[in-house]
């Protein structure tokens, strides 16, 4: 649509099938994918880049109109103008299934009128490959002229609105993709198609010229990207650590070796000179694109070599002498958001009895010293968050004195993390003590920690097989395994390895999962995954112990505190009632049900949270609040959209607000012809 008049057109559908291409949707043979196919899995949910071409006017430059579902509102659109371009990216990766993988919609309003767009797709972001695409339109079209879409093959556009082109990663010979872009091709023969043939569309328009994007569903959708980023050599040692720079690609030491990802999302690397360097990788640690540090390792005991190194240099080695000497296990680098102060924090087996700690070592080594007092026999994982906050966690063997503490995580306020590092770099050590830290969750194996961007921790381990989330803000956690190849038969249980990074904007985390025994020539497996494309599902029994704390749920407090139907802040809504409503069951509120009336029927207002998939929520209706039996009127259950229940037809709506939705639901019955009606929320737990 080139003007807002443009929506008022109407073109008669007329058969055409002079090409030797698909014909437009609705016949016979059409490969035009309707918006609402069952098969479409996820929708465009960030705008990745954009640069808007000619004879495009403000109105139509709104990128967020080109995210979510595609509609049936031909000004709910995108335009790229003459010549622009739009890069999406989705909660996940784009994956090579049978046919379509992905789809394009365009606003079209008939199906002559079409304007087209090359689509081009990439792994990394940064490198697209160009879909084959076909024209045989043999003269200019005129503005608002016909096209005939027998005649085109391969350019998004092709279908009207509310119906998408579909593009088959096979075409390009990529098993996945992590970006689609779309750039507008000016109409007027300028552009010429995979053959070399001139492509023509109704030239020229202006006001929304060029390709008007509605949508980009994907019908095919993998959470994780995986890679096979290198094998294991033949002595059997497994230490692996990674990191990431800021551009996101991986950093991998892998037994005396070190390479850098040669491009973001795809398993080639490039080796980085050891120089002469021994080591059995226990971490890496960067700091900026020309600032990282190795741990070099060494197994149990025994000091060994922080080494720092260039990783925007490949050719030049690590640096001689070592930064430091200590036990080493895990290190990251800190640095305080507030003041800047900044250096390496290095897990390890340094304390005064030879214990776990932690050690701070300044940017350029001169300064070191405790950070932490002894912490747990034995070392394990390390974390720090965007505002300065440590998270360490603890280890022990199982049937020792202080197993309990084991696969705690404690959490160190940046305050104190801060006050600890300034008295190092002053020269009078005062270590935080083991008390300084506050317990925040306890995992089934904490070997490797890291937190996101969205202050969850993940954990991972040899003793997990998987990863674990825990979201501290809700109290929810969730173990998952990785979408990656299937380890062959008869080599050991995985060990995991976990991450986070920010690229472009983006939040991912990363894992690396090897065969634990250290089996020669097993894959090493890496992979990434957006952040919004993990959820942390909650439970009452996660709601519950957050809210009352884990030591108070116990069977003497179950009535009057923490139970499904107790009411412990006696606002008259069940805790139950205060999990499904999203409200704090020990504080008394406002309600947030609203009842209001709409066109002479009575309706209902309220949150629902889609992560709460424990929960049946229904909308019932009586004439009596004392009535025995209340007609049901919509229903959700598993977190998912309300449905009407049959044959009852209520209005259903649901709008997004913050990470909830807000569900409206109205009644069938007018209060003309029943002026006293109730309607009623009730929530139960699904079996």
């Amino acid at each position: 649509m080139r003007t807002f008049f443009l929506t008022f057109f109407l073109a008669p559908a007329v058969p055409l099938l002079a090409g030797p291409y698909a014909p437009a949707a609705g016949q016979a043979g059409s490969t035009a994918i309707a918006r609402t196919d069952p098969r479409i899995t996820a929708w465009a949910n960030r705008v990745a880049a954009w640069q808007v071409g000619a004879n495009c006017l403000p109105q139509w430059q709104d990128t967020s109109r080109a995210l979510g579902p595609a509609g049936d509102d031909p000004t709910h659109i995108t335009c790229l103008g003459d010549g622009g371009t739009i890069t999406l990216a989705f909660p996940g990766f784009i994956a090579d299934g049978p046919g379509a993988d992905f789809a394009v919609f365009e606003n079209a309003f008939s199906d002559t009128f079409l304007e087209f767009a090359w689509v081009e797709v990439s792994r990394d972001g940064v490198n697209f490959v160009r879909f084959p695409n076909h024209s045989l339109t043999a003269a200019p079209v005129v503005s608002f002229g016909s096209v005939d879409p027998t005649d085109v093959d391969g350019l998004a556009g092709k279908y009207r609105q509310p119906f998408g082109v579909g593009f088959d990663l096979a075409d390009v010979g990529l098993d996945q993709v992590s970006h689609v872009r779309l750039v507008d091709l000016i109409g007027d023969g300028s552009a010429r198609d995979s053959a070399g043939h001139a492509i023509y569309d109704p030239f020229p328009n202006d006001g929304s010229a060029g390709f008007d994007l509605d949508a980009v569903a994907v019908l095919h959708l993998k959470q994780w990207q995986t890679l096979e980023v290198a094998r294991l050599g033949p002595d059997q040692v497994n230490a692996l650590a990674m990191a990431h720079l800021p551009d996101g690609r991986l950093l991998l030491g892998r037994q005396g070796t070190l390479g850098v990802q040669s491009v973001w999302g795809a398993p080639a690397l490039t080796s980085i000179s050891a120089g002469g360097v021994e080591f059995d990788p226990s971490f890496i640690a960067v700091r900026s694109a020309d600032s990282a540090l190795l741990g070099a390792g060494g197994g149990f005991g025994g000091i060994s070599g922080l080494h720092a190194f260039d990783p925007s240099q490949p050719a030049l080695a690590l640096k001689e002498p070592p930064l430091a000497q200590v036990q080493n296990y895990n290190g990251l680098h800190w640095r305080s958001p507030s003041s800047g102060a900044e250096g390496w924090l290095i897990g390890g087996a340094n304390g005064a009895t030879g214990r776990h700690s932690v050690t701070f070592v300044s940017n350029d080594g001169t300064k070191s010293g405790p950070l932490t007092g002894e912490l747990c026999t034995y070392s394990s994982g390390l974390a720090a968050d965007a505002q300065g906050n440590l998270f360490a966690a603890l280890y022990e063997l199982p049937g020792t004195p202080a197993e309990a503490d084991s696969e705690w995580v404690l959490k160190f306020p940046a305050a104190g993390v801060e006050a600890a590092v300034n008295a190092v770099l002053a020269g009078t050590p005062a270590p935080l003590p083991k008390s300084g830290g506050t317990k925040v969750f306890r995992f089934d194996s904490a070997s490797s920690l890291a937190v996101d961007a969205a202050g969850r921790l993940w954990a991972g381990g040899f003793k997990a097989g998987g990863l674990q989330i825990y979201d501290p803000a809700t109290g929810a956690s969730r173990r998952l395994i990785p979408d990656h190849a299937v380890p062959p038969a008869g080599t050991g249980s995985l060990d995991y390895q976990v991450r986070t990074f920010t690229r472009d904007g983006e939040s991912y985390a990363a894992f690396l999962a090897h065969d634990e025994l250290g089996t020669p020539d097993t894959a090493v497996f890496y992979g990434i995954a957006p952040l919004s494309a993990v959820a942390v599902t909650e439970t009452l029994a996660t709601w519950q112990a957050f809210h009352f704390g884990q030591e108070n749920l116990i069977p003497a407090n179950q009535a009057a505190l923490w139970g499904a139907d107790a009411d412990p802040d006696g606002d008259g809504q069940s805790n139950l009632l205060e999990y499904a409503l999203h409200t704090d069951p020990l504080t008394s509120g406002i309600p947030v049900t609203v009842p209001a009336r709409s066109n002479g029927r009575l309706t209902l207002t309220f949150p629902r949270d889609p992560l709460r998939a424990d929960l049946r929520l229904t909308v019932e209706a009586a004439d009596a609040l004392d009535q025995a039996v209340w007609t049901p009127l919509a229903i959700s259950e598993t977190g998912g959209v309300f449905a009407a229940v049959s044959p009852a037809s209520p209005l259903i709506s649901e709008a997004v607000e913050n990470s909830l939705q807000r569900v409206t639901v109205r009644d069938i019955v007018s209060s003309a012809s029943q002026p006293r009606r109730f309607l009623r929320l009730r929530a139960s737990l699904l079996p």
